[in-house]
């Protein structure tokens, strides 16, 4: 009787530790670059909105863009990182050194769950050259890796 209690409770031990490790959602990581092409204007300063409006994404981190003049990362209100499904980020530069035409400003580091890939929207809410002057460059995004 014991024998058959014990293989009885082993079997359903095994077989109720199966479904589960089937049925865990897929984790991935995933950089999402954001470049901002400002043309042949100046480019010292910028604000975009991030939202993730389908899929089971958080934003787990933000770096730096590639041009020195955005080498340190830029602003945002870090509570907004695990909070939301939405993020505002903004950086400007008071030097000389600034970038013209297309440049990554940032990359949004994104933990991605399950199968359903994420649908983003990107808002450029605001863009200025050395002197202040609102500008209207063209934003755009890719995921993938850093080159």
């Amino acid at each position: 009787m014991k024998k058959r209690w014990l293989m009885a409770l082993i079997l359903v031990s095994i077989l109720t530790g199966l479904p589960a490790q089937n049925q865990r959602p897929e984790v991935r990581f995933v950089p999402l670059e954001i470049m901002i092409d400002s043309g042949h204007e100046t480019l010292a300063a910028w604000q975009f909105e991030l939202t993730i409006k389908q899929g089971n994404a958080t934003i787990v981190g933000i770096e730096n863009g590639e041009h020195p003049a955005f080498g340190q990362p830029p602003y945002y209100d870090p509570a907004a990182l695990y909070r939301e499904n939405r993020i505002i980020v903004a950086a400007f530069s008071t030097g000389n050194n600034l970038p013209t035409g297309k440049t990554r400003v940032a990359t949004v580091h994104l933990r991605i769950k399950g199968d359903i890939e994420p649908i983003y929207q990107i808002d450029l809410q605001t863009a200025a050259d050395q002197e202040g002057n609102e500008i209207e460059p063209k934003i755009s995004y890719r995921e993938g890796a850093i080159q």
